[in-house]
This record gives C-alpha cells, structure tokens and sequence, in this order.
C-alpha cells in the first residue's frame, strides 16, 4: 500500500511538472535536517564523554549515525591515513598492546570478513573487560555483538560508559568488537565499528590441556594451551592458505581529457573524416568526454578501499591530469602511441580500439582491473573477489540483456558491440551470449586478451583501426573477454554488489544521498548519458558535493 501511495504521488508529481522540484526540495530538507541533527548532538555532548579524552591529543568530539533518531556524539582519533586497512591494522595493535599490557594471551586466527582481524583469548570477560579499561587508549570503544542486546545499547565508550553497564552487555556477547573512531579532518567521515578488532572468547579443556573456540574458524577450533598465543594467523601455517590470492594485481585506466584544446583540434579533425551518417548518434557524442575529476576520486576509493592492488596504469592521448603526480613510484602514465602498432591509424576517440590493445601496456601484470575513470570502490574489496587463487578470473553478470537479431545503426554502439561479439562467439564456440555485463571492474587476464586476437583476427583488427566507434566495434575488454574466458575455462560467474546511476536521470540527488547513507555496495559507476533531465550545472554541483563527501582526503596519487 505504501509503494502503491508514493507512485501514485510520483506519478501526479510527473503529470504536473512538478516532480523534480518536489524531488529537489526533499533533498535540501534532509541536508538541513541532518546538518541541524548534527549541531544539536555535538552541543549536547555528555560532560563524561569530553572530560575523559580532554587531554588527549590528536582527538575530536563528532558524530556517528545515518538517521536522525540514531546520531550520537562520539571521540574520534584524528586520522593520518585514508586508508580502511590502516584503520584495521591500528584496532588490532590496540587490542594485542593493551592485552599483552595487563599479561593476557592473544591468538590472531583467520576472519570471513574484508573488514577486520580477530584474536582469541582464555581469560574471563571480567579480567579482560579490566585489561582494556586500564591499558586501552581513552579514546576505545568496545562494540558488544550480540542479538540479544538491543542494538542502541552494543556500542559503548570505554573511558566514560558505568562499569555496570560493560559487565551486563559483556556478559551477554560471546564476541567483543574492539575499536577507536577513526575521523578525517572536519570530523564528518569515520571508519567505525566494522572494522574494529574482534575478540573471541576460547574455553580451556579439562580432557586433554587444551583451548577450544565457541565457534568454527578457518584455521582451527583447538589447540594446545602451550601453544595458544605463540602464533598468530598465517604465522600457524608453513604457507599462505590454499584460498589465498598472492600474485600481483594491476589496475588499467583510460582516461581522457576532454575540454582540452589541441585535443579537440585533434578530435574534430578526425570526425570531419568519418561518415558520421552511417553510425549511431551516440558514435559521436560529447557526454562520453566530459569531466568531473573523475579520475582523481576513483584513484581516492582506490587507495582508501583496493588495497591489494599492486600498480596502477593511466591509459591516455598524450594528456595526464595537472593533479597527478607522474612520480608516483604505484602510477604510470601511458601513451596511446606506446600501446598502438606504429602502423596504426592515430588518434583514436573510440573506447572500443583502445580496450583492444590494453595488454600491450608496458610492464603490465597477467591479472589486472579495467576500469573506466567512472568506476569507484565504495567499500572495502578484496583480491578473492575479482580473481582466484588458481589464477581464474571472476565476471559480474548484469541483468540487462543483448538485444536480439543483426545490429543496425539505429543500435547504439554498446548494443551494436555486444551483438557483434555474440556473432563471433556462436561461429567460434557454438554457444549464444544473451547477457551484459555490470557496469564495475572488470577482472582481466592479458593471456585471453593475446588469444582473443588470435582467435578473431579480422575483427579485433578492424575495432583497432576504427577512429569512432563504428557498427563493427567488438567491445574486447569490457564484454568478449568474459566471454571468451569462461568458455576457455579461465574464468567463472562472481557476485560483486555494485551501483549503476545515470547522472542524467531524474532524481540524481536522490541516487547519490541513497550511496552515500547506505554503503552497502562494493562498487558504483557514475555514468554520464545523452539523458537530458538533469541541466549540466545541476550535475556538476551535484556530484562534486558527492565526491568530496565520500572521498574527502586527497590520495598519495594527488599533487
């Protein structure tokens, strides 16, 4: 009844035009609302809450809570790293310091989780309640994890919560999660209690002398009491764990600058070249080279979310970003003339030719990320989701289907290359593609790529002659490669939560205040259309608020 009710709101808003000021209006009333809620907490702010850190350095009284019936004031370690893996590591020494401190073992194990460490202890609650609140940081806060704890009442403040208080909710969790707020300058972002240090609580035996663990493990649920906290983790095998994935993992941009002048010069030239009037309007289009500093947000949700990845290549038309540090010993910039064959038809403004040659990127690692400068990691990832251990790639399929029969030019080109590749793997293989794939990372291995041409010759020559993308475009990394992969036997469907909006869709505002209070998603794209219910101004001022939100802090790519 209710969905039925906002439709039927949504639909009278639309009939009237009306619905995008209604829409806009919404917005401006939760920014407010939220930004009052805000102020009102931090000037309530307990007495016992800024009296325990008030003379601790490097610390800073804010905020927590996406509604406003949940926002509380809390203390914060001003943070020197961006990064969500330096927030984990910083819990877990805060734990094993403090603990070691006060004579109690820990025993590091293996977590299911991207987003923090565990270590196990022996000891009571009540002895290891006493060992955090004498040699814990004042700024510590334990998270007490457990159903049977209302939620408002599982986070609590070390240094200023009643002894009381920490004795019931303790005893009722058989797992403890131990963490600071870590805040970026204005106190606004934080990581918190999701990647605080777990602490799982182990029984001694009375059979055999040993320890057991509450609940299964990767590593083991017994052990010597001789051996419990020798060793921790990885330190308790000879090698990394078979699930492991330790090669190295590059990430590829393509990147282009698209208000610059001799570039335009360049580009106008070239499609005063091209029969424009046998190829689909979006061939053409400006959408696809407008730029918002895209680049330089998703290299921020790179380092701060995509740790493992080991180097990180620009793909460009003799253009880098005045932003960018060129020196940067993770980051090279990449000519298209260093990756074309001397023969080639240069320049290019069609994606589909430059995804062709990829591979040959100097120095580039068997495995590696394409991503367009529009993809953004918007939590933590790992490497396990993108590849596997035994070297196996991993796609993301989309819902959204290739459509049926011969492309024609009233196709758009994404349709028009994703057909064309169906075409080709029917002749080869025998099987019929009928999905895309999402709009993320797309998980490359440079050995499909070399086969693909061997494969397909013609037609990965002609996609890397064509200037602008053109009715016999194959998309080779962003489509054919999965493709191709999978029924080769080197890669396999994966699951990866991601975002798609269309920053020229009504209710951007809407879109980006749903990704910025949920972060439930793994990665987003922020693509820019032909769309036009969205004026320029609106999107430029829309996402660059967005961007400086969720990536606040410069990364060490940035100038």
């Amino acid at each position: 009844m209710k969905q039925q009710l906002r439709r039927a709101v949504i639909n009278q808003l639309a009939r009237t035009g009306q619905l995008e000021r209604a829409l806009h209006a919404r917005h401006v009333y939760r920014t407010t609302r939220d930004e009052t809620m805000r102020r009102y907490r931090l000037r309530r702010a307990p007495a016992s809450l800024t009296l325990s850190v008030r003379d601790v350095p490097d610390t800073i009284i804010t905020t927590v809570g996406t509604r406003p019936s949940e926002v509380r004031t809390v203390v914060a370690r001003c943070r020197t790293s961006a990064s969500v893996l330096d927030a984990m590591r910083s819990n877990r020494n805060l734990v094993t310091k403090a603990l070691t401190a006060t004579g109690v073992k820990t025993h590091e194990l293996p977590i299911d989780s991207r987003n923090r460490f565990r270590v196990a202890v022996v000891h009571d609650r009540d002895r290891l309640l006493w060992s955090l609140v004498v040699a814990a940081p004042r700024t510590t806060y334990v998270y007490f994890d457990s159903t049977s704890i209302p939620r408002h009442h599982r986070v609590h403040h070390l240094a200023s919560s009643s002894p009381d208080d920490l004795h019931r909710y303790g005893s009722k969790a058989a797992v403890w999660r131990i963490f600071e707020y870590h805040a970026n300058p204005d106190g606004v972002d934080l990581f918190g209690d999701i990647h605080g240090c777990e602490i799982e609580f182990w029984r001694r035996s009375r059979i055999n002398n040993t320890v057991r663990s509450r609940r299964w493990n990767p590593l083991t649920v017994e052990l010597p009491a001789e051996r419990f906290g020798s060793v921790g983790a990885g330190g308790d095998l000879p090698a990394p764990m078979i699930e492991a994935v330790d090669f190295p993992i590059d990430v590829v941009y393509t990147w282009v600058d698209g208000s610059d002048p001799e570039w335009i010069e360049r580009r106008a030239t070239t499609l005063g070249l091209v029969d424009l009037a046998s190829r689909h309007e979006e061939a053409a289009t400006d959408a696809r080279y407008l730029s918002r500093n895209e680049l330089k947000y998703s290299l921020r949700s790179l380092e701060r979310y995509a740790d493992f990845v080991n180097h990180v290549y620009v793909v460009t038309d003799d253009q880098c970003p005045d932003w960018l540090r060129t020196d940067h010993p993770r980051l090279s910039i990449v000519d298209h003339r260093e990756i074309f064959p001397v023969d080639s038809v240069l320049p290019t403004f069609n994606s589909h030719s430059i995804e062709s040659r990829l591979h040959h990127v100097p120095g580039l690692s068997e495995h590696y990320l394409y991503l367009n400068d529009d993809f953004f990691f918007a939590r933590r990832v790992e490497a396990e989701q993108f590849f596997l251990a035994n070297g196996l790639a991993r796609f993301f399929r989309s819902r959204a289907l290739i459509p049926l029969g011969e492309p024609t030019v009233r196709h758009r080109p994404v349709d028009t290359a994703a057909m064309n590749g169906r075409r080709v793997l029917v002749n080869k293989f025998g099987k019929v593609a009928t999905r895309k794939f999402k709009h993320a990372p797309y998980p490359q291995l440079r050995s499909v790529q070399l086969d693909i041409a061997d494969l397909f010759p013609d037609e990965v020559a002609a996609t890397t002659a064509s200037q602008v993308r053109s009715p016999t475009d194959l998309a080779l990394a962003s489509s054919l490669h999965h493709h191709v992969a999978y029924l080769t036997g080197r890669a396999i469907p994966g699951s990866l939560s991601s975002y798609y909006a269309d920053l020229g869709q009504f209710n951007l505002e809407g879109r980006l205040h749903h990704l910025m209070k949920s972060r439930r998603y793994d990665t987003f794209c922020l693509n820019d259309t032909d769309r036009g219910e969205v004026s320029e101004a609106d999107k430029m001022a829309l996402v660059s608020a967005f961007f400086d939100t969720y990536f606040p802090e410069k990364s060490t790519f940035e100038r």
